[in-house]
């Protein structure tokens, strides 16, 4: 008869047998998956699918370690206090149940990938309003669904009379654990400890040692297991930072089904929280003429259109660079924070000096994320609360105001950079649908100073610069996501060329030096230095080129003590060029992010041509902007949003978000 300890030793040894088959079983599936598709490995090395293989492993420990962790809550640990508790037949019923449905899963993938060329996505959610019969017989008749529906019952049952012969095999069998306890002891006979060999600990120093021990273990592997075979964030691999190598395939074979189905969820999740926005023609029109627009009575962005009467740069610049930084706030900028804000953007403040640079005093953020700062771009709309990166009114056509079909009308190819991984956010398509003739990740960028969010802001740069000395001589927009001056902060700065000493004693008491938020400012310093070096290759290689430096939020920096949202929430925009001059913006000069979009087009466009913005250039002062949350006006500060607001901006910012989130939903004809 086995005491608790026996029991508990027992079960353990079930979990390491089920980890086995089950970190065995998808890595097989994905050698399959991998065999199905071969035709697409043809210029693919054998190292990026050893890669792929072993990313997977390392993400599938997430949904191993999960069914781990279950069997060992409702068997093991019952068990071990319970003798009674049929810990192995719960254990074999859990996990063949598990079994089943990840290979019907991973059928079900093989067909998925084959219409979608993902794994799967946010197609499960948009298929709910889709015809059920119609996607049913399409199943069936084009995709052998029944074959696949076959086959997963087949290889199910094969693979549940496996599983349950591994799990018994060597394993004590129910009866063993019933009958005569040793009296209330955890102490064994002799005669007992021969039936029962497996060892335990027997005094109750080696009892007490030995359930220490087993928490430290737990604890690690379960910490281990939670970053995806890693120990911190800086290492760790999630669905979202998944994409790391060039080929779709590879990527999407990362994902084990539990992790792409997470994925739904988490874009399901996002898409619950978007607002239901109906308006009729009349009060579309309504809001559109408070806003400033001139309703046409036929699409909502041709409501908006401008035509440009001003030649502002004799020449047309021949390339445009959007930088958007990550993080990229205006407090370095500011005379309070002169140290060591003239050491940590050192760049930037040399351009935003120039006589050929304009730039606003203070200006606000889309959001306090990097997307809502990507949407803004991309849509040329204030924020809503909505994502239109996941609606599918954004795939079916272009938002005519955002700056990809701004530009492109004006004669410019569009490229837009991310030194992140595509799968994030769905970026890559959703910039792909809105006007950009192409995207470029993190995938296919070599780096060696990458971590689970992508590369080096140096290695994106000089993959730019690199494209562009092969595209000389046409027009092109890069609109440039950086992502280095972001947690978990692993660029080696020093070895970069950061001097701590420039920063350690020069700060002030709202900012502490500790080595932590050196390290902070020290990827602020790289990301500034890094965009340096390339906007000044990037001139001497092109002249006429352009630069827009902002970033895409402020609040992440964090300060020793509150300030407030002057400093905490705004973000630079200069705008440096040849031909710029400093005086077309007055010194205190404010705006907002999206009017970025309607500044370029005035720039680089020539009298007579037309774009569409629903909100004027920073050449026209508003009389006030605003964001998520926050407005600035005239007054120069940067306040809450609230009931005690001028009505005005109440009304104008209402008018603003209801007609954005109407465009979103509904897209662009006025019906």
């Amino acid at each position: 008869m086995m005491n608790r300890w026996q029991r508990l030793f027992e079960g353990i040894r079930t979990e390491i047998k089920v980890f086995i088959f089950f970190s065995a079983l998808l890595t097989a599936f994905r050698i399959v998956f991998l065999a199905v598709f071969q035709s697409q490995l043809a210029s693919v090395t054998m190292e990026n699918i050893l890669t792929s293989l072993w990313l997977g492993f390392r993400l599938s420990l997430k949904t191993v370690g999960s069914l781990c962790l279950l069997g060992f809550l409702g068997g093991t640990l019952v068990h071990t206090f319970v003798p009674k508790w049929p810990s192995l037949r719960i254990k074999q019923v859990l996990y063949s149940i598990a079994t089943v449905l990840l290979t019907f899963l991973f059928l079900g993938r093989i067909p998925f990938y084959k219409i979608f060329n993902s794994s799967y996505n946010a197609m499960l959610i948009n298929g709910k309003n889709d015809d059920i019969s119609a996607i049913v017989n399409t199943a069936i008749n084009e995709y052998n669904a029944l074959m696949y529906i076959v086959g997963a019952v087949v290889l199910s049952a094969a693979l549940c009379y496996f599983l349950i012969r591994f799990l018994g095999w060597g394993a004590k069998k129910y009866s063993d654990y019933v009958g005569n306890e040793p009296s209330g002891s955890d102490q064994l006979s002799a005669s007992e400890q021969v039936s029962c060999p497996t060892w335990y600990p027997k005094t109750k120093k080696t009892q007490w040692m030995t359930g220490i021990g087993l928490t430290v273990v737990f604890a690690v592997l379960g910490l281990f297991f939670r970053f995806g075979g890693a120990f911190s964030y800086t290492n760790s691999i999630n669905w979202e930072s998944a994409a790391r190598l060039s080929s779709n395939l590879l990527n999407e074979n990362i994902l084990d089904d539990v992790q792409a189905l997470y994925r739904v969820k988490s874009i399901a999740k996002r898409t619950a929280e978007l607002e239901v926005i109906n308006l009729t023609p009349q009060e579309l029109n309504e809001k559109i003429t408070a806003v400033g627009g001139k309703p046409n009575g036929t699409n909502f962005d041709g409501s908006f259109t401008r035509t440009i009467t001003t030649e502002r740069l004799a020449e047309q610049p021949q390339s445009i660079n959007i930088v958007l930084g990550e993080s990229y706030g205006l407090w370095p900028f500011l005379s309070e924070y002169n140290e060591p804000g003239a050491y940590l953007v050192e760049q930037g403040r040399k351009y935003a000096a120039s006589p050929q640079a304009m730039s606003t005093q203070l200006a606000l953020a889309q959001g306090t994320g990097t997307m809502p700062a990507i949407n803004g771009l991309l849509t040329g709309m204030p924020d809503t609360g909505l994502y239109p990166n996941y609606e599918g009114e954004s795939f079916k056509q272009p938002y005519g105001l955002g700056i990809g079909p701004v530009m492109k009308k004006l004669g410019y190819k569009t490229v837009f950079w991310y030194g992140g991984f595509s799968t994030w956010q769905n970026v890559k398509n959703f910039a792909l649908s809105q006007g950009f003739d192409e995207f470029h990740d993190a995938s296919e960028m070599p780096s060696e100073d990458g971590n689970a969010w992508g590369v080096g802001d140096k290695d994106l740069f000089k993959a730019i610069s690199a494209y562009m000395d092969q595209h000389r001589g046409e027009k092109i927009l890069n609109v440039i996501m950086t992502t280095s001056n972001h947690p978990p902060y692993s660029i080696n700065v020093a070895k970069e060329g950061f001097d701590a000493s420039k920063v350690k004693g020069h700060v002030p008491d709202s900012i502490s030096d500790d080595e932590k938020q050196l390290n902070e400012m020290g990827h602020i310093w790289y990301a500034d230095h890094v965009m340096g070096n390339f906007i000044g290759n990037e001139e001497k290689a092109d002249p006429s080129a352009l630069f827009v430096i902002t970033g895409d939020h402020s609040e992440r920096f964090n300060f020793a003590r509150e300030v407030g949202p002057n400093v905490a929430s705004t973000i630079p925009i200069i705008f440096y060029g040849r031909g710029i001059h400093k005086d077309w913006l007055a010194p205190n000069a404010f705006g907002m992010s999206i009017q970025i979009i309607p500044t370029l087009a005035e720039l680089a466009g020539r009298p007579g041509q037309t774009y569409e913005t629903m909100v004027p250039s920073l050449f026209t002062q508003e009389e006030f902007v605003f964001n998520h949350r926050l407005y600035l006006d005239k007054n120069g500060k940067v306040l809450e949003q609230s009931a005690s607001m001028p009505q005005f901006y109440g009304d104008m910012i209402k008018n603003m978000r209801e007609l954005a989130a109407w465009r979103i939903k509904h897209g662009d004809k006025i019906k």
